[in-house]
């Protein structure tokens, strides 16, 4: 049986025409020679613009381990109570890196600084600096409760209890201490009852808390009990007469 597969023969014409491939490669070159200076410019533009993208990168990992061991040497100088020291170069590395998170954290610890040596002016400043960026976290919580710290220090009852009511509305360590600093600011602005409602709310959310003598001690103080007294049926009663 014939075989049905037909093999196509190729004919001189198309011998002749040249292939596909080649035709792209042939053009190709010409158009490469053409446009060669371009080619060369437009590479060159691409080289440097790597050569730049690896020098930020390498450039901005040195500013980063630069900072990170200034932030360090500062800190060990708080915790070595070398205050002079630790204020220098936690204030240096916030000027010079205020846009970084490691510049922001150091005006708190350039606020706790002046704080540990009791210069309340500078002490406060850096943290309403710090607290101007920072919303919401751990940090903002620290700073709020002792910008409180240094209002009341400073006799401005009235700030430090917004501090203080800043700092108890956002979850963090000082979040407990800084909702008795609201009561007690209320307490020594004359506001009794303000106060009271306060030492009792706290009371009722924290039953178990380790400060819960001292509040009871403070509204001791504020003539009032832990919980509400409802008046007895006797004295609901109208006298007969």
């Amino acid at each position: 049986m014939p075989s049905t597969h037909h093999h196509h023969r190729l004919t001189r014409k198309e011998l002749k025409q040249p292939d596909e491939f080649v035709t792209f490669v042939d053009s190709a070159q010409e158009f490469l020679l053409a446009n060669l200076r371009q080619v060369i410019i437009s590479a060159v533009v691409v080289l440097a613009a790597a050569g730049t993208v690896i020098g930020v990168y390498l450039y901005e990992t040195g500013r980063d381990r630069a900072a990170g061991d200034q932030f360090y040497n500062a800190l060990a100088a708080l915790d070595a109570k070398q205050y002079k020291a630790a204020e220098d170069q936690f204030a240096k590395l916030a000027e010079a890196e205020p846009n970084r998170r490691i510049g922001k954290l150091a005006r708190f610890y350039l606020g706790s600084a002046y704080l540990a040596e009791n210069d309340l002016p500078h002490a406060r400043d850096a943290f309403v600096a710090f607290i101007g960026d920072e919303h919401g976290s751990t940090f903002a919580n620290l700073a709020l409760t002792n910008l409180g710290v240094i209002y009341e220090r400073m006799g401005d009852y009235a700030k430090a209890a917004g501090a203080y009511q800043q700092a108890s509305s956002i979850p963090g360590p000082e979040q407990v201490r800084a909702q008795l600093g609201v009561a007690r600011m209320l307490a020594k602005q004359g506001q009794k009852d303000a106060a009271v409602a306060v030492y009792r709310a706290f009371l009722s959310a924290h039953p178990f808390a380790p400060q819960r003598q001292e509040v009871i001690e403070s509204l001791a103080m504020l003539g009032a009990s832990p919980m509400e007294q409802k008046p007895t049926a006797a004295a609901a009663t109208p006298a007969a007469h």
